[in-house]
């Protein structure tokens, strides 16, 4: 037997042997996983059974390895844009299915544990990139009345195994933070309570434990950016009930890490805790740590924002005062598409102080002003599409006017499109889309259209949309 702070090393360092090559961008859809899932069929560590279907009629698959006593059950995306998880366990199949160095690992886990995959609980869910299911429910808070097919069968299946372990694979906000601090939750645990007094029943407590010797091992390669989830009873959600049931749940939850927009990096997190924790389960040295561990890690703070400019000077009826800018950044499907479009907001304005930003500027001694439309009328899209828009932006302009812009959900263009004709007012500058001027000593030094920041004079940073406002 290795030590878990080797394997986890090794793990690291030869990731790459084993990512699923197939799935390098979180919005997968059911029809991307099905051809893995049947290459599974064909080999022999494996069986794939077809549990049921979706509102929709897609197929959901139980893939089982293994023939140990102890029984572990890892179900993912229940919610359909929590995707993460999910590419982390066909990394897992491959590390667990192909010829490489770590013959004898495989060759305990499989000895000593069946391990049960529900990948992609919610394929409906994942088809239009969003968090319910086709009908609107929350398959999350549905383990009380079960409506949902999705619900139902995942609670079949969970009491068909009766596991001794499982894993809740979620996806969160990238607004949490570990504990008090700037850094992102880029992972938060959880031992889901039984009951809402919050007790620490056997069950809980091995989970507990567990996620104490994850805890260590994990930090080594994101120090500081490990939270723990709140802990409030959730009695509609399936880990708080699996939990009751007596099934040692741990949850895991994904965050953000800056620059990592695909969660490429946090799915190799997710690849190494989850390979750590099965092994520590086949060698139960999990019993091994202290309930002090878990105890320590940090609960998650909502202290992040997408973007925060600072030390703003801003005038407003003849008076001036110093504010920050923080920002939200949400991305909007695109109909009938795998893509999508960002939409921005002006979150928050004051003193952000306790807040940091993934970006995060200092802009002491500008000026900022709400961004204007270019009183010029365009008939068409096709006339703006020879505009300078760098001659708008040092003139504090962030829109254009297009008559003929009807079927646009959102601009192409590095600035935004109004359609009716009218101004944007700037009365309240909060929930309205960040369209910002920042001048210098009367001179324009940067333009953001739609949250993206533009420096004007060097004509450098990428602008990847703008808005359509009606």
């Amino acid at each position: 037997m290795i030590s878990e702070t080797k394997l986890a090393d090794q793990l690291y360092y030869n990731y790459e042997s084993f990512i699923e090559a197939t799935l390098q961008n979180r919005r997968f859809k059911h029809s991307e996983i099905l051809p893995l899932i049947n290459n599974l069929k064909n080999k022999d560590i494996f069986t794939v059974t077809k549990t049921g279907k979706s509102t929709e009629g897609r197929d959901i698959f139980l893939i089982t390895a293994g023939t140990g006593k102890t029984k572990i059950f890892l179900w993912s995306q229940m919610h359909g844009n929590e995707s993460t998880a999910t590419m982390a366990i066909f990394d897992i199949l491959n590390f667990l299915s192909s010829d490489n160095n770590f013959e004898k690992v495989k060759t305990e886990l499989l000895k000593k544990l069946t391990i049960y995959f529900m990948p992609m609980v919610n394929p409906d869910g994942a088809e239009y990139f969003q968090r319910r299911n086709s009908l609107g429910i929350d398959i999350n808070r549905d383990a009380a009345k079960l409506e949902s097919k999705e619900g139902k069968l995942l609670q079949k299946i969970f009491t068909k195994i009766n596991p001794h372990f499982g894993f809740n694979l979620h996806d969160q906000s990238t607004a949490y933070s570990a504990g008090k601090s700037f850094k992102p939750a880029t992972i938060s645990f959880l031992a889901p309570p039984a009951d809402k007094n919050r007790k620490m029943t056997p069950g809980r407590k091995k989970a507990a434990l567990l996620i104490g010797k994850l805890y260590n091992e994990i930090s080594a390669y994101i120090p500081g950016h490990i939270g723990k989830y709140s802990d409030e009873f959730e009695p509609r959600a399936f880990g708080d009930n699996f939990q009751k049931a007596g099934t040692s749940t741990i949850l895991i939850e994904s965050g953000g890490w800056k620059n990592d927009p695909e969660k490429m990096f946090i799915r190799k997190i997710n690849f190494i805790a989850i390979l750590t924790a099965l092994y520590s389960i086949s060698f139960k040295s999990w019993k091994n740590e202290k309930l002090e561990t878990y105890d320590k890690i940090p609960f998650n703070e909502e202290l992040l924002k997408d973007i925060i400019i600072r030390n703003l000077s801003l005038v407003k009826g003849g008076k001036r005062v110093l504010v920050d800018i923080g920002l939200k950044l949400q991305e909007v499907n695109i109909r009938n598409s795998k893509s999508f479009y960002i939409k921005s907001e002006i979150e928050d304005i004051g003193d952000l102080s306790v807040f940091y930003g993934y970006d995060d500027h200092d802009f002491k001694g500008m000026t900022v002003e709400y961004g204007k439309t270019f009183p010029k009328k365009f008939n068409s899209i096709e006339e703006i599409k020879e505009i300078d828009f760098f001659a708008l932006y040092k003139n504090g302009y962030t829109n254009v006017f297009v008559k003929k812009a009807e079927n646009l959900e959102f601009s192409e263009f590095p600035i935004n499109i109004i359609k009716s004709g009218e101004e944007i007012t700037d009365n309240t500058w909060l929930e309205k889309p960040a369209n910002l001027v920042f001048r210098k000593n009367g001179t324009t030094k940067y333009v953001m259209v739609n949250g993206f920041l533009v420096n004007v004079n060097s004509q450098t940073g990428q602008i990847m949309n703008g808005l359509v406002h009606c």
